[in-house]
Order: C-alpha cells, then structure tokens, then sequence
C-alpha cells in the first residue's frame, strides 16, 4: 500500500527510478576524467593518438523504511467516516513527505559548492536594490551559473515558501509586463530563467538551490551538481 501513494512526492521526480529486488545493491558507473579535455589535430597520414576514460563507481544500498497503523473496531462500528480508508490516506501523505526529506538530504549533501545570499537585484528602473537576509537576483543567476560552469544545465530550484514569496516579490517577476514574455511562468509549477520551481517545507528555510538534473553539453557520465546558496 505504501509504494501505491508514493508517487505524490515531489522531491522524487528529480531522480530517475531504479528498480531493486529487496536486499540487493546496485552500482551505478561513472566518468573521472575531465569534461574540458579537447582531441589534438592530427597530421595527414599521422597515427591517430590513443585515449583512456577513466570510470569509478559508486555503489548504492537501499534501505526500507514503514508503519503499521492501529485501528480499533470500536473506531470502525463507531465513527461516521471510513476510517479505513482514512488511515491509509493519512499513511500515504506520511509516506509521500518522509520521501520528499529523504531526497532533500541527499541533494544537500550532495551540493558541490555554496555561497551566502546577497539579496541584491537589478531593479527595473536599471539600479541595483538589496533587501537584506533576502535571496536576489543576482544571488539565482551565481548559482545558475556555478552549474554551467561544470558544462551542466541547470534546469531546477528548489525554494522554502517562505523564500519563494520573497523571490516573487522582486519586480523583476511582479511587474513582468515591462518584459513581455513573463520572466516567472504562471501556475503550481512555473520557471525562473527557465527553470522549473519546486516549491516545498522540506527545503530548509533560509536556503535555496539550484541544480541539474543530468542535463550536459558533453553527454558524459557524470553525476549531477548542485550550487546551494545560504541566506
């Protein structure tokens, strides 16, 4: 019944699924070497020069993790509501919240670099405000570009509400109709700079992060980087 529900967490969509049987391992592989390495010319008729892709691995143990839940018959024959059904649900939303944190663990401990916050942004007038303990502007575009300077792309952050309020709050999403196409998408799920929002309590509050999920220009085996940015 677990594993039915466990699809409403959000934090889990940035991670791809992968299968195990119960008490197996799995190794996942991937390239060491560098991402800028260029290929020499080679001179007509010249041997063509040898390479070697160095691969490490890393190995992954899942673990399990579950509750049982107490229903008495009197709650049964006595209350109105199908309390059945309403115990799974409410397991469910456990479920669905425990995977989210689970997944943010990771990614936070698996963030490549952090910075504090500025909360400095261009304001539309062309002059740059700060709003002190804020996150700005300038703060998002750091990371975004921390990331592709590892040949990634960038294309999710992920926000406290409390930090996501602050982030739509700058005119630079509020007044969008001074830029036509608006910077901040409409809807649950919109983009910032073109990447998509993830909006939820289990990011810490007073931080925010920006990451890829895989996406590069080279198409190497390389693992994900994360740029986290500390209010």
């Amino acid at each position: 019944m677990v594993s039915r529900f466990s699809d409403t967490s959000e934090m889990k969509k940035l991670f791809p699924e992968f299968p195990l049987v119960a008490g197996k391992t799995a190794t996942f592989v991937k390239q060491s070497g560098s991402r800028a390495a260029a290929i020499s010319e080679i001179s007509e008729g010249a041997e063509i020069s040898m390479d070697f892709t160095p691969y490490t691995t890393v190995t992954v143990t899942p673990y399990k993790k579950g509750l049982r839940e107490r229903i008495s018959r009197e709650n049964i024959e006595d209350l109105y509501i199908p309390v059945i059904e309403d115990q799974l649900r409410r397991l469910a939303r456990r479920m669905a919240y425990t995977i989210d944190k689970d997944c943010m663990t990771v990614i936070d401990s698996a963030a490549a670099s952090s910075s504090a916050g500025t909360g400095t942004s261009l304001g539309a007038t062309g002059t740059e405000f700060t709003i002190s303990g804020g996150l700005g502007t300038k703060d998002i575009l750091k990371a975004k570009a921390c990331i592709e300077g590892y040949n990634f792309i960038p294309d999710s952050i992920l926000l406290n509400p409390v930090n996501a309020r602050e982030v739509m709050y700058l005119p630079q999403f509020s007044l969008h109709m001074q830029y036509g196409e608006p910077v901040i998408q409409s809807g649950m799920l919109g983009t910032i700079y073109g990447m998509a929002v993830y909006i939820s309590t289990v990011v810490p509050a007073g931080n925010a992060y920006i990451l890829s999920t895989g996406q590069n220009l080279s198409a190497a085996y390389i693992n994900e980087k994360a740029c986290l940015q500390r209010l």
